[in-house]
């Protein structure tokens, strides 16, 4: 089931995957991470719309180091929740400018510097430090426990049983790859509301789709749309 998630992912992400500028490969490691921060609770396309207009204004890390959190929160208000992103940007570049500029050099670092967070520590390793280390949110949550054990979704800071999934998952050699995969698809095929399970390339394996099978089996039961 595993290897199968992997490969299908894979093959489904060569042909399908979705293009964003801090995917491509002359992002700086800088626009990498920040804008992991903010596509936290945003859609990719609404990131990548303000990319330029944002980086332009931040261009580096001392361009952020150097801002103050009235100049954060204007340039967050396109984005919305613009205090709350703000004030991670902020104390980001606080920790960098107590750091002397320099960005953690390994995990033990990164666990007592700014980034923080389980979705950007995971970030920074895998984009910064190149540790395989899994994007895991909400979307990626849904997925793996669709697929492995449908059941009620708990935040991903406390779940520890998506977090072992999810780490085990994206051993592979195509880490970031199979990363951005399984957001994709969570985005476009396995979705939160009327995911599209008949035409899922999953489905074969997927334990969701195995459950809503057997429900609209069941005599009585009328025809039963997935999802």
């Amino acid at each position: 089931m595993v290897q199968y998630l992997q490969h299908s992912l894979l093959r489904w992400f060569d042909e399908n995957q979705r293009v964003f500028p801090w995917r491509e490969d002359r992002a700086t490691k800088y626009q990498q991470i920040v804008s992991e921060i903010l596509l936290q609770r945003t859609k990719a396309e609404t990131v990548a719309k303000y990319f330029d207009t944002f980086f332009s204004r931040f261009p580096d890390w001392d361009a952020l180091c150097n801002a103050s959190l009235e100049e954060l929160e204007e340039a967050m208000k396109p984005l919305g929740l613009y205090r709350h992103r703000a004030r991670r940007l902020y104390k980001l570049g606080e920790d960098l400018r107590r750091r002397g500029g320099q960005l953690p050099g390994d995990s033990n670092e990164l666990r007592d510097s700014g980034f923080i967070g389980l979705y950007v520590t995971n970030a920074f390793e895998l984009f910064i430090l190149k540790n395989r280390k899994p994007l895991l949110d909400v979307n990626m949550s849904r997925l793996l426990k669709r697929y492995f054990e449908p059941g009620d979704f708990i935040d991903v800071r406390f779940d520890k049983e998506v977090q072992e999934l999810a780490n085990d998952i994206i051993e592979v050699r195509r880490c970031k790859e199979l990363n951005w995969a399984i957001l994709d698809y969570a985005a476009m095929v396995c979705r939160k509301r009327n995911p599209l399970c008949g035409e899922c390339v999953l489905n074969k394996f997927c334990k969701y789709y195995a459950q809503n099978r057997e429900k609209s089996d069941q005599p009585g039961s009328g025809k039963h749309e997935v999802g």
